[in-house]
């Protein structure tokens, strides 16, 4: 029977050890120094190399062609080595703390411990997965951890320190194992495929490699069961179809589909998925994995070595990424997040997919702070303020680069810092009408709409929102506030009488230039901020809030067609009769 490919190359000295050289340079100079613990734990993800670091270091302590002392460059073919490797050696114990974890699996350590070894130097226990162990094997293990035989070494492995005992910790060297990069993995596959005469192209092998999460010996299994799934050589279809892993080229296609705002071939999408019996979940996670490449690579000069990418597909991404904002990348990112923990509250992966492209194709439809924050971005970016009605679909018309640099001006004053100014009530700045905003007609298309103080008010929740993570002092001051009107670059916040106090906050610098910093980050114009406080018998804000909200009511459909067919009327509260 042949051996599985990731025990066949599993390493057998230390150079060996792929990416831990942190690792295994101490242990090498501890040797060599003769200053080797009674104690060591090893601590990682599963398949970084905990285990072969254990017996490496296993086999150095006993190998015949240390003649009696430890060697740093075991031979592996001795019959000690051999046994070790096989585990099949007296003299090194492996122990699975998951399957024996009771206080009385560790008395028997404890009480075979005393014994001389029966053929190497040195007694080696390896304890797998040692968080596993119950508080009471714990406590019989520090015994023996406290006054441990000369003729002894401990080896404690586990994916959880966290979960081991402060105590445990603290009379053991501690070595972290690191997931190895893309590279390394696809490095290592590399080397095991041309040695087993594996015919598997670069794209393969990066595809196997970032299915593996980072775990050499997944990475290995995989490439071993591809080997045995195909006749020949190994296409990249074929590793797609075992993998479940979705092909490059429908991320590819989905994110340009969601720039284009395209709702119906975003759900056609996914019906193509589910006639192709893709797993939304496993789909999901690829799609995160090439958003976060878009990001990295729209981010950075250079692509990183963990991209793992060819030049081909680098060009791909960096493509893909210019003609998407940040702020959209996040968006989406973030959106295929929730989609994943309702999806693990127990929510349908397909309906939660399909809710999230609506969503991101019709941003009308999104009414979270953090989908208006992405258009927002998106309109500062050039794109103009999106008037399509919720129901259309297709990319919003940006504005030409010159228009978009005359509407993005400074104010007059050039070079000026932000000021305000406070206005008397008995002053009046002439404010713009809160009409609705004009739908797209073809004489305004390609042109972008001019900033109105509707715009502001309908941003305020978002302002809000920006001004409190970054000063929360100054957001419970504006928060007093509401925007009162636009013009000629200057926005006047208007505050309720008696709030003088408040209103002066906002004259300091600081507070003046934070606010010229959000407000300008959420319109592209440099606008600057007037407080006003209003006068004993002026209508306050609250008042005009509700107003506001009686003059929607009264051009409500809904409202129009209760008034018709029911005789409905509207009163002063703003409720109907």
């Amino acid at each position: 029977m042949s051996i599985s490919l990731y025990r066949k190359y599993r390493p057998v000295r230390f150079e060996d050890v792929i990416g831990q050289d942190h690792v295994t340079r101490t242990l090498v100079n501890a040797i060599k120094q003769d200053r080797v613990s009674h104690a060591y734990l090893f601590a990682g993800p599963r398949g970084t190399g905990k285990t072969t670091t254990a017996k490496i270091l296993a086999m150095s302590l006993n190998c015949e062609a240390g003649q009696g002392t430890a060697t740093i460059s075991p031979d592996g073919s001795c019959s000690r080595c051999q046994a070790i490797r096989r585990g099949q050696s007296l003299d090194v114990i492996e122990i699975d703390a998951a399957s024996n974890r009771g206080i009385d699996d560790i008395r028997d350590i404890r009480d075979n411990s005393h014994f001389a070894p029966v053929e190497g130097r040195m007694k080696v226990y390896i304890v797998d997965e040692v968080h596993m162990l119950t508080t009471e094997a714990f406590n019989a293990l520090l015994k023996i951890l406290e006054e441990p035989p000369a003729h002894v070494i401990f080896i404690l492995a586990t994916t959880e320190p966290h979960k081991v005992l402060p105590t445990i910790l603290s009379r053991c060297q501690r070595f972290d194992f690191r997931r190895p990069t893309l590279a390394e993995v696809c490095n290592v596959l590399k080397g095991v495929a041309a040695r087993e005469g594996i015919e598997v192209s670069e794209n393969t092998l990066a595809v196997i490699a970032r299915s593996a999460a980072g775990s050499f010996r997944d990475a290995i299994g995989t490439l071993d069961q591809l080997a045995s799934y195909c006749e020949s050589a190994i296409s990249l279809q074929d590793a797609l179809a075992l993998l479940g892993v979705a092909e490059q080229d429908l991320l590819f296609e989905l994110v340009d589909i969601v720039a284009e705002g395209n709702t119906k071939e975003a759900l056609l999408f996914v019906e193509r998925l589910a006639q192709n019996g893709a797993d939304f979940n496993q789909f999901m996670r690829d799609m995160l994995g090439h958003l976060r490449d878009l990001y990295v690579v729209r981010h950075t000069e250079n692509a990183p070595a963990g991209l793992a990418a060819t030049q081909e597909r680098l060009e791909s991404l960096r493509s893909q990424a210019n003609r998407n904002a940040t702020g959209e990348l996040v968006h989406f990112i973030d959106s295929i997040g929730e989609a994943q923990r309702a999806v693990r509250q127990g929510a349908d992966p397909r309906l939660e997919l399909e809710v999230v492209l609506i969503r991101l194709t019709q941003p009308r439809a999104d009414q979270s702070l953090r989908g208006i924050a992405a258009r927002l971005e998106k309109l500062e970016a050039g794109g103009g303020w999106d008037h399509r009605p919720p129901g259309t679909t297709g990319p919003p018309v940006a504005a030409s680069p010159g228009e978009r640099t005359g509407a993005a001006s400074a104010p007059p004053g050039e070079g000026s810092q932000p000021t305000t100014e406070r206005l008397s009530s008995s002053e009046t700045v002439k404010a713009a009408d809160p009409t609705p905003l004009p739908p797209t007609s073809p004489e305004v298309e390609g042109q972008q709409v001019p900033l109105t103080i509707d715009h502001i008010k309908r941003a305020w929740g978002v302002l809000l929102e920006r001004i409190k993570g970054r000063r929360p002092g100054l957001h419970a001051v504006v928060a007093e506030g509401k925007p009162d009107a636009l013009e000629e670059g200057t926005l006047v916040i208007r505050f309720p009488h008696g709030m003088d106090f408040q209103a002066g906050q906002l004259e300091s610098p600081e507070n003046a230039l934070l606010m010229a910093e959000e407000l300008q980050a959420l319109t592209g114009r440099r606008l600057h901020v007037v407080p006003r406080v209003s006068s004993a018998g002026e209508r306050q804000p609250q008042e005009e809030a509700a107003q506001e909200h009686v003059r929607i009511l009264r051009t409500s459909e809904l409202i129009e067609h209760l008034q018709k067919e029911f005789g409905a009327r509207l009163i002063d509260d703003g409720t109907t009769s």
